[in-house]
C-alpha cells in the first residue's frame, strides 16, 4: 500500500499508509541525533514504520533544519522539551491514537528519549539506538586525568566569559567532533544538505560532557529496546550496554548488531535487520 508524507506548518512531518482504513493510528515519534535534521537518516525508518501500520512523526529540534530558534544552539534539556512538545501535538490530532505513542531515538536522540519517557507517563514504549550512558566518558574518556581537568577548566572559563560578555566561540560541527566516522559523515552531508552547514557554540562540548542519560534511563518504566552496534566508534557499545543496565523498566531488551559501525545501521543489510527488530518491538508494545 502507498505511503504518503505530509508536512505540517510547524515543521512536523507525518509518514503513514494512504487510506489504510484504521480509525486512529498508533504513533512513533522519531528523534534524530547530534546536529541532525529530519531529512537525513530518519526517512527510511519513518517509511518502514509507516508500512508496518504506524504513523511516523519526524521533526527538527529548535535551531536546526526547518524549525525556528537560534541557529545551532544545542542544549539537551531544550531538545527533550521539543520532543515532549511534539508528543503533546500528537495527542491533539484526531486521526492519531493518543493512547499509543512510542518514542524512537538515534544517537543523541537515543539519549533524549529516556528523559522524555521519564517525564511523559503516556509514552507506551521506547526504542533507543546507538546512544550513550555518560557524556563525560564520551567527551573525555580518552584523556588523562591531567588533560581532562585542564580541558574542563578551559570550558568553565569559556562559560564564565560567555555569561559576562554574551560572546562565545562559534565553530563548525566538525570542530566539536572527536571521532573520524562522524567527521566524515558531516563533511559529506553538509554539501548535500546546506541546512547542516552551520556553526554551533564550542560550549556544546560542555553540554555533552555534563549529560548523563543513564540517570533518566533509571526512571523509565515502559518497555525499552536498546540497540547497539558492535563496532561503533562514535558511541562505543559498552556505553549502550551501560545505558541498558540503567533502564528501570521490567520489560527491556538489548539488541546488538555485532559487525556494524555507527553509521552502518542506517542503510543496507544492517538497516534491514535492525528495522525488523524495532518494528516487532513496536508491534508488541504499541
Amino acid at each position: 500500500m502507498e505511503v504518503i508524507t505530509q508536512k505540517i506548518s510547524n515543521g512536523i512531518v507525518i509518514t503513514l499508509k494512504k487510506n489504510s482504513g484504521e480509525d486512529k493510528k498508533p504513533v512513533i515519534v522519531l528523534c534524530h541525533g547530534f546536529c541532525g535534521i529530519r531529512e537525513i537518516l530518519l526517512p527510511a525508518f519513518a517509511d518502514a514504520f509507516a508500512r508496518a501500520g504506524f504513523a511516523a512523526i519526524t521533526f527538527d529540534y529548535r535551531g536546526f533544519g526547518d524549525s525556528d530558534g537560534e541557529r545551532g544552539r544545542l542544549v539537551p534539556a531544550l531538545q527533550i522539551a521539543d520532543i515532549l512538545s511534539v508528543v503533546r501535538w500528537v495527542q491533539q490530532q484526531p486521526a492519531l491514537d493518543a493512547q499509543r505513542i512510542g518514542l524512537w531515538g538515534t544517537s543523541f536522540g537515543g539519549c533524549h528519549v529516556f528523559a522524555a519517557a521519564a517525564e511523559a507517563a503516556e509514552i507506551k514504549c521506547v526504542v533507543s539506538q546507538l546512544a550513550f550512558a555518560d557524556g563525560e566518558a564520551i567527551v573525555s574518556g580518552q584523556m588523562s586525568e591531567e588533560e581532562k581537568n585542564a580541558f574542563i577548566a578551559t570550558l568553565d572559563k569559556m562559560t564564565e566569559k560567555q555569561k559576562n560578555s554574551g560572546k562565545e566561540m562559534m565553530v563548525s560541527v566538525n570542530r566539536v567532533l572527536s571521532d573520524a566516522e562522524s567527521k566524515a559523515f558531516f563533511e559529506e552531508n553538509r554539501t548535500r544538505y546546506p541546512q547542516m552547514d552551520i556553526k554551533i557554540p564550542f560550549l556544546t562540548v560542555r553540554e555533552t560532557l555534563q549529560y548523563k542519560p543513564a540517570i533518566y534511563a533509571a526512571r523509565v518504566k515502559c518497555p525499552t529496546l536498546v540497540v547497539i552496534a558492535g563496532k561503533d566508534t562514535v558511541n562505543p557499545p559498552e556505553q549502550g550496554r551501560a545505558l541498558f543496565a540503567a533502564v528501570g523498566a521490567h520489560e527491556k531488551e538489548l539488541y546488538e548488531q555485532a559487525d556494524a559501525r555507527h553509521y552502518d545501521i542506517y542503510t543496507g543489510a544492517h538497516f534491514q535487520q535492525v528495522i525488523n527488530v524495532q518494528t516487532e518491538w513496536f508491534k508488541k508494545y504499541l
